[in-house]
């Protein structure tokens, strides 16, 4: 007969908001496991008390030795009865708990009773756990998760059985120290044995020991002889089993897997099994598309981390939550470290404080056999704290960091995982948070990286009570950028949309709300740049990809930093910047992204990404090496656009370091037409292997050679604007009178005089103002900066475009604004253009997020007699002619504005 019974499946179910409400309430059916806001449409972000119900048989023969009721997690607060006797309550969300119920357990049916508690921030409903107070998570970010959320069953044990193995193994010795918890205090004798099998299942030592009445613990220590050490690569697990005989019959059995292997730091290196190894991770959510954080099957957790290994992850950071258990047994199977954390709360308080410091030890004491966990970490970005202003925070953080390093040597540890302002006390990483839009803000990215990888003051306390050893490993360990998924991609087996669209709106003012993503893509004309919302989302995801490509190869230049946490593995509900999105479904880059998220990669190094036909670009090349042997007699080989060039040697080259090439000029083609340029480079060794390999592809222009534009009379009433367009080959007027077009900055009553008359004027804003009365003044269209908005893109993406037609058809890619454009990203946008702008007139722009806060950054508009484009493209940033991008965009603006003008002397000049 089996001895467990599972209770999952359908129960009835009540939901009240409190214990103050009155009105009556539905009984409905509910899933167990899983959070009652991933059921129940009027329930998806309410919180508040579930009272569940079910009825369930017990066989007959069942009762014997001791009957528990089990719950793998219940958020938060539990109370259950039994056939109408109480029998327990716990408070926890995230671990296991059970409730002895031999007296009360029957033969044949059952009544079971379940009152969960999922409390609110309202100390009147919920005064002794307040949601601030208890550890939470990610709730207060994509919504509460409520109910039993894990399994449930009735568990049949032995009176004396063993409630938990720990077990510490040593990769240099092979001993295996394992301690046995018991339930209870034991009631009589009973042999302990213990077996160790292999990972090919063979048998490679075992131990057999008296235990004695009273005894509450028991440690063996075996040794296994060869032992195979677990790593990502290969990742050999063994099993501890244990039983409890008396007088030759097995009363009680428990096993456990678990691996050799040893992880530390030394000399601002990480070290797994004595082998530097550097980091590859994504932050991981751990939520699901249907069911919240509710595991929906071991398959679906196999394949998503054999996704992660095609993506070159060699760890996932799971992020504030205590996970399945499930979770970390496939990451051990399948060989993924994992970074996890104590779920953070809202304040600290002396509750606060006691329920975190209770979480933490249960998470060490249930997850601690697992060879996959390598790194804990305490807090998250000062979350649920105040390190920032107040030192009992701080000495609290120092002594639970003390705590775990003693209880669990095993791993490490990060104190607070920061992002500023707040900062480390104590720690065995140093890491740090920061986001930046590529291309946008890419040298604020290399500036942090920069200071990041000099040991920046900014890491640790500044108030002298850190513990700074000098030589922790050096990581950003959170960084990323969006990129949409369609949302089609997303609907369930009905073609219903995600609960979650209707969510995020409170977020980002609305821009993280998904829901009319279709119709807003249409309203704002986007099919007349995109071709449609698919075309859109691709364009957006690698756009994604360029900019991971860049965010990474900065730091992988550094041999100073230890790894990377990308932002992050999977879209979490509204939060765009997964490698797959919610679902699962890769990101139109997953096969080549492993090319630059591996051990070994070769960067070339660019400052800017384009050119003129024929010029030299200037790469600095460096070749950086993670993990593995040392690499000797290799060379970085080039090809341009497919043919042979140049190959560089490259020096002996140790794990852990990185290999500078030196600048390298690279001789561009000719070029007849605007197109991008393959410049394919291929770390390969001295048999011809290839060992890594880069691609980046600068956009080519051909030189101008005149024509219609420079016979169109220009004037400007900056002089430097006049030197400018002399520069480039145009004709200037004497005075605006005797002007065609207008180039200017600022703009007077005297210039919107003379457009009105019928001038036409390019306007390149460089700063705030109105552009009334070239728009009306109901329509409000005014130029702002981008600095401090959500428009600066830095963490929900911003997707800025250029339409790749009409005057603007021979710029290469598109139709997203990528870093060939690097040198002319607008710094201001231009608001307040409506939908009938966008049909035709605005001719590049920028949104947010899932496509809201549309702006301008290029407008043409008639006004009067006369014609109106403004820009606010940096065209004017460098020397006339120098960047191509700019050179060509500054034409095409003067063109556009010119086009009827020039259209209309054309005609008189048939006539």
């Amino acid at each position: 007969m089996t001895s467990e019974i599972c209770l999952d499946g359908q129960w009835d179910f009540l939901y009240v908001a409190d214990d103050r409400q009155v009105e009556p309430v539905t009984v409905r059916r509910i899933a167990v496991p899983g959070p009652w806001q991933a059921q129940f449409p009027d329930l998806r972000m309410r919180a508040g008390i579930g009272i569940y119900r079910r009825e369930f048989d017990v066989p007959v023969g069942f009762k014997s030795g001791r009957l528990f009721l089990h719950f793998g997690a219940v958020f938060h607060h539990t109370k259950a009865w039994l056939n109408g006797t109480p029998i327990g309550e716990h408070r926890g969300g995230f671990l296991p708990f059970a409730f002895d119920v031999s007296e009360y357990l029957v033969e044949g049916r059952n009544e079971l009773k379940v009152r969960v508690e999922s409390p609110t921030d309202n100390p009147a409903a919920f005064p002794e756990a307040p949601f601030a107070e208890i550890p939470f998570g990610k709730q207060s970010w994509y919504g509460p998760l409520s109910g039993i959320w894990q399994s449930v069953t009735i568990q049949r044990r032995n009176p004396d059985h063993m409630s938990r193995l720990r077990i510490a193994s040593d990769l240099g010795t092979g001993e295996v120290r394992a301690t046995v918890f018991f339930h209870r205090a034991l009631a009589a004798q009973h042999t302990l044995k213990l077996r160790v099998v292999g990972p090919d299942g063979r048998v490679a030592a075992s131990a057999s020991e008296p235990v004695m009445p009273g005894d509450e613990e028991f440690s063996l220590v075996l040794t296994v002889p060869d032992v195979r050490p677990w790593s990502p690569e290969k990742p050999n697990l063994y099993r501890l089993e244990a039983s409890l005989d008396r007088d030759g019959a097995v009363l009680d059995e428990k096993s456990d897997r678990f691996g050799f292997r040893t992880v530390e730091t030394r000399n601002g290196r990480i070290y797994l099994n004595g082998e530097p190894i550097f980091l590859r991770a994504a932050l991981d959510q751990d939520y699901y598309p249907d069911t919240i954080c509710t595991v929906p099957s071991v398959e679906f957790l196999e394949d998503q981390f054999r996704k992660a290994k095609e993506l070159g992850l060699n760890c996932l950071r799971c992020h504030i939550k205590a996970a399945d258990p499930r979770y970390y047994e496939v990451a051990d199977r399948i060989g993924l470290l994992i970074w996890t954390e104590l779920p953070n709360g809202g304040l600290s308080t002396e509750r606060s404080r006691q329920r975190k410091e209770t979480l933490l030890k249960g998470i060490v004491d249930r997850d601690g056999n697992h060879p996959s966990i390598i790194i804990w970490t305490i807090i998250n970005e000062n979350w649920g704290v105040d390190l920032v202003h107040d030192g009992d925070h701080r000495a609290w953080l120092k002594r639970t960091y003390a705590w775990l390093k003693a209880y669990d040597p095993s791993r490490l540890v990060v104190d607070n995982s920061p992002l500023a302002p707040s900062f480390h006390v104590e720690t065995d990483i140093a890491d740090y948070h920061f986001y930046a839009a590529f291309p946008d803000n890419r040298r604020a990215w290399d500036a942090f990286v920069d200071e990041l990888a000099s040991r920046a003051s900014w890491l640790y306390s500044p108030e002298g009570d850190a513990v700074i050893r000098g030589s922790e490993p050096l990581m950003c360990s959170e960084f990323g950028n969006w990129g949409l998924p369609h949302p089609d991609d997303l609907r369930d087996a009905d073609g219903r949309e995600p609960w979650w669209f209707e969510t995020g709106h409170d977020w980002g003012e609305g821009v993280m709300y998904a829901h009319g993503i279709e119709n807003r893509f249409a309203d704002w004309s986007l099919d007349r740049v995109f071709g449609d919302l698919r075309g859109f989302v691709v364009a957006a995801q690698w756009q994604q990809y360029r900019a991971l490509k860049y965010e990474i190869e900065t730091m992988r230049r550094r041999p100073a930093l230890g790894g990377y946490v990308i932002t992050e593995f999977t879209d979490a509900h509204w939060e765009s910047n997964g490698l797959l999105d919610m679902r699962r479904n890769p990101r139109v880059f997953h096969g080549e992204f492993a090319r630059i998220n591996a051990d070994t990669v070769v960067v070339p190094r660019w400052e800017r990404m384009s050119y003129w036909s024929g010029e030299t670009m200037n790469i600095d090349l460096t070749v950086a090496h993670g993990a593995g042997p040392v690499l000797d007699g290799c060379r970085v080989e080039l090809s341009i656009d497919g043919e042979s060039a140049r190959s560089w040697a490259v020096p002996a080259l140790p794990p852990g370091e990185v290999a500078d090439i030196g600048v390298v000029g690279v001789q561009l083609p000719d070029a007849t037409s605007a197109r991008g340029v393959a410049l394919d480079f291929r770390l390969v060794d001295d048999e011809g292997t290839v060992l890594a390999e880069n691609r980046i592809a600068p956009a080519l222009h051909p030189r101008p050679s005149g024509g219609a534009l420079a016979d169109v009379v220009v004037w400007s009433p900056e002089a430097d604007i006049r030197e400018r367009l002399a520069l480039l080959g145009y004709r200037l007027a004497p005075s605006m009178r005797e002007a065609e077009l207008v180039v200017a900055t600022e703009v007077d009553r005297a210039i919107v005089a003379w457009v009105r008359e019928g001038g036409r004027l390019v306007y390149l804003p460089t700063g705030e103002g109105q552009l009334y009365p070239f728009f009306p003044h109901w329509q409000n269209v005014r130029v702002v900066a981008r600095d401090g908005t959500l428009w600066a893109g830095d963490w929900a993406s911003t997707f800025a475009w250029l339409v790749r037609s009409g005057a603007f058809a021979d710029f290469p890619g598109g139709p997203l604004i990528d870093e060939t454009f690097d040198r002319v990203i607008p710094t201001h946008v231009m608001v307040g253009c409506n939908l009938l702008d966008f049909h035709s007139r605005v001719h590049a722009g920028m949104v947010i997020g899932w496509i809201h806060k549309p702006v301008a950054l290029s407008v043409e508009r008639a006004y009067g007699k006369g014609k109106f484009v403004a820009s606010t493209f940096r065209v004017l940033r460098d020397r006339a002619g120098e960047d191509p991008t700019a050179t060509l965009l500054l034409h095409r603006l003067i063109g556009l504005a010119a086009a009827r003008m020039a259209a209309h002397a054309n005609d008189e000049e048939a006539a």
